[in-house]
């Protein structure tokens, strides 16, 4: 990877929900075990790139349909869809899945929400006051069980200040809840807060210490400018900041031949 600060062309032979769903691909480890929500057909993608790369024990659950590692070809843009379940491994039931999350069995989960905030906590209830909110969520729904996983990754399609703020209105998924120590003092020690976010712009982490949001990484349109700009809080800035590799070869024939040969992802402009 090279260092990046500024923008350039960008190649257009791939879609940032490709590129996204490859930098997610990267980070996945052998051998662990996890879950996705239901919107969540870009992380599906990494996950099931990361099997066919160099991950083929990790394994991962479909929240809604009950599916455990299918292999479809079609990439369906729910979780909940049935189709997941025809070439799956196995069918959890609900009861399997609470049992897994509150024995924090499984080492991590894709989440998102309406608003994120700069310590990585999630809100999918309300915008705005409690009594009278601008915006009314789907509620806390799977982020409940934030304190139920090994640890946690944030996704979001959308980069904007409405989305990353100071701080959302209300906790529906605790991240690192005010920074530092404040999440060991409420979860079990086997529970850790997020590791990544991952949007169309780029790749965070969140600093040791203060457990503030950090980028690490941009993706080839991006700068460090341009999300700072689309960020409603202060970023850290890691000082080695790089930019993520385009996709190879391998990578996008892979994703376009063994899991979305209908180009769900191809879909999407190609900048975000």
């Amino acid at each position: 990877m090279a260092s990046f600060l500024g923008g350039h062309v960008p190649d257009t032979s791939y879609t940032w929900a490709e590129m996204m769903a490859i930098s997610i691909s990267h980070e996945m480890a052998d051998g662990d075990f996890g879950s996705v929500g239901a919107a969540s057909h870009i992380p599906a993608a990494g996950l099931r790139l990361a099997q066919l790369t160099h991950a083929p024990n990790l394994s991962f659950f479909c929240g809604g349909s009950g599916a455990m590692n299918p292999k479809i070809q079609r990439l369906t843009e729910s979780s909940a869809d049935y189709r997941n379940l025809v070439t799956s491994e196995y069918q959890f039931s609900l009861d399997d899945v609470v049992d897994f999350e509150t024995a924090i069995r499984f080492d991590f989960a894709f989440l998102g929400g309406m608003q994120i905030d700069k310590h990585g906590n999630l809100n999918m209830a309300v915008i705005g006051p409690w009594d009278k909110p601008k915006v009314r969520g789907p509620g806390t729904i799977g982020l409940i069980f934030l304190g139920g996983f090994k640890t946690s990754y944030i996704y979001t399609e959308h980069h904007t200040p409405r989305i990353f703020v100071d701080k959302v209105d209300f906790i529906s998924g605790a991240g690192w809840l005010d920074g530092g120590d404040s999440r060991s003092k409420v979860f079990r020690p086997e529970s850790d807060g997020p590791r990544r976010v991952f949007t169309p712009l780029g790749v965070f982490d969140f600093e040791p210490e203060s457990r503030r949001m950090r980028l690490i990484k941009v993706h080839p349109w991006s700068s460090v400018e341009r999300v700072q700009a689309a960020t409603g809080f202060e970023l850290l800035v890691a000082d080695d900041v790089r930019t993520v590799d385009p996709p190879t070869e391998e990578e996008l024939r892979l994703l376009r031949t063994q899991v979305d040969t209908e180009g769900v992802l191809r879909r999407y402009p190609a900048t975000a």
